[in-house]
């Protein structure tokens, strides 16, 4: 086979989003270190999904499938009558893994469809591999792009969505025809092996999600404790509803602290509702979407950071948290452990436990040197093995190693 520079497609479900933060850092970091990236995002985001900002910094290196347009039908009959064989090779392997039913046989040929224009564009822009992030319909479309492409491709995995449906997600299937598969925790290695029924971690690589650390100044934490903070997607699976319970808990035990929310999701009317019926609208602020400089600004300002997750991959959040010198609460789920240990860089609490949550926090108030010596360790803990530099390398190098022949 002809060696050529390896060229690659980051295939994503909709892109670029308010929440792709960390696929933006890690694209650019591969662009830096001189690999040919572009991206193919399957859908364009709206208005509320994005900002223009973010739409004119990423459109020149991004092609979008969808929403359609009238050349659409004729581009899909295009590439079959120019490629019948990998047009029904692509076909076959959507029939085989689709999900069972109507609804999982409609949504499967909408897959197919897609997968058709992403790999017409794979062939007219003599891209080598193709790149998913989390696996679950972007990773169907990935499969069946590259299968009619005739180019390899990978996934990064996250966690827990895909894996709460991993036999219908087909991800057995999506993990063994990958020349290779990213975790982002040992955790997400353990359950992909479990999938893919494999015993040999070899394809399996972890390369850890990790921040810029110039980008955080660290600073010790203040004596007192005054505010909390948590930076996550308003949604249900992250337990925010025990955090505003934890709250008024602490209320009637006489503590005075408030709590500041940054995100938007599904769930936050329930969750401004519930602020409202326990009385707490002058002590939890809901603010929505920021910035990632108004994140760090919010960091700068808090005294503790939680994640009251029910799942979790490795939390980028705590990370951001870490590195600056709040001290982390987290619940112990996913790879939570993976980036904290308990007492030592963070505390770690039982999932939808209010008692156990309530007592970290007073830990971190009233037990003297705890705060400190947490910072300290959790900072550690991000340089040493959380620097987007070194994690961003070793994907760099997979790329290099598996996108190389066409």
């Amino acid at each position: 086979m002809t060696q050529v520079a390896p060229r690659i497609a980051y295939l994503l479900h909709r892109f670029p989003g308010n929440t792709d933060t960390f696929i933006k850092r890690e694209i650019r970091a591969l662009i830096a270190a001189g690999t040919y990236v572009r991206v193919i995002s399957v859908w364009t985001p709206t208005g509320k999904e994005t900002t223009e900002e973010s739409l004119t910094e990423w459109r020149p290196l991004t092609s979008f499938l969808l929403p359609a347009k009238t050349k659409t039908v004729s581009d899909i009959l295009a590439f079959c009558f120019r490629h019948p064989g990998a047009f029904c090779a692509g076909a076959w392997l959507a029939a085989k893994t689709g999900k069972p039913g109507v609804k999982g046989g409609l949504m499967q040929i909408a897959y197919f469809l897609e997968a058709v224009l992403a790999a017409g564009i794979v062939r007219q822009q003599a891209f080598t591999h193709i790149h998913n992030h989390i696996g679950d319909q972007s990773g169907t479309v990935t499969m069946l792009a590259a299968k009619m492409a005739g180019v390899s491709y990978s996934i990064t995995f996250h966690g827990w969505p895909v894996f709460f449906d991993a036999e219908n997600a087909r991800v057995g299937e999506k993990v063994n025809r990958a020349v290779f598969t990213r975790s982002i925790s040992y955790f997400c290695r353990s359950q992909l092996m479990l999938f893919a029924r494999s015993r040999d971690p070899s394809r399996f690589k972890i390369v850890h999600c990790g921040i810029d650390i110039a980008d955080y100044r660290f600073r010790a934490p203040r004596a007192e404790v005054k505010r909390l903070l948590c930076v996550a997607r308003i949604s249900y699976e992250k337990g925010l509803a025990f955090l505003i319970e934890a709250m008024d808990r602490l209320r009637g035990f006489g503590h005075h602290f408030e709590l500041h929310l940054v995100g938007d999701g599904p769930d936050r009317a329930f969750l401004e509702e519930l602020t409202k019926a326990k009385g707490l609208t002058d002590r939890v602020r809901f603010l929505g979407y920021l910035t990632e400089p108004q994140v760090r600004a919010e960091l700068d300002a808090a005294d503790v950071f939680i994640l009251p997750s029910f799942v979790e991959g490795v939390p980028v959040s705590a990370m951001e948290a870490m590195a600056v010198g709040v001290p982390v609460i987290a619940t112990n789920v996913g790879g939570t452990s993976e980036l904290i240990e308990d007492g030592v860089s963070g505390l770690l609490i039982r999932p939808s436990d209010i008692d156990s949550l309530c007592d970290a926090i007073v830990r971190l108030e009233t037990e003297p040197g705890l705060a400190q010596r947490i910072a300290d360790a959790g900072r550690r803990t991000v340089v040493e093995e959380f620097d987007a530099r070194k994690e961003f390398a070793k994907l760099n190098a997979y790329m290099l190693e598996f996108g190389m022949i066409r």
